[in-house]
C-alpha cells in the first residue's frame, strides 16, 4: 500500500512539474497529460533492470503524442527544463 501512495505522490509532483516546464519552454501540454505521462512512466520504472530505459522511452513517447510537439528540441529541451526545476525546488526546501 506504501508503494502505490509514493507511486501516486511521484506522478502527482513529476506531472505538476513536467507542466510547469511546458509553460516554461512553450510546450501545449495540460496538467492531466503531464499526469498521465509521469504516473505511466513511473509505472514502467518499476520493471527490473531495464525499467528506468523503458519509463524514459514511455514518457517521451507518451508526450510526444500528447504535444504534437517534435522530439529535438521540444520535449528533450522540456524534461531537462523539469529537472532543473525540481533540483531548485529540493534545494530550496533544505536540500531533502
Amino acid at each position: 500500500m506504501e508503494e502505490v501512495l509514493f507511486l501516486l505522490l511521484d506522478a502527482l509532483i513529476s506531472g505538476i512539474i513536467l507542466w510547469l516546464a511546458a509553460k516554461i519552454t512553450a510546450v501545449d501540454l495540460s496538467l492531466g497529460e503531464t499526469v498521465i505521462a509521469a504516473a505511466v512512466a513511473a509505472l514502467v520504472a518499476l520493471i527490473p533492470t531495464l525499467g528506468w530505459v523503458l519509463s524514459l522511452v514511455a514518457l517521451f513517447t507518451l508526450l510526444k503524442k500528447f504535444s504534437g510537439a517534435s522530439i529535438w528540441p521540444d520535449i528533450i529541451l522540456m524534461v531537462i527544463v523539469s529537472r532543473l526545476v525540481s533540483f531548485a525546488a529540493v534545494m530550496a526546501l533544505g536540500g531533502v
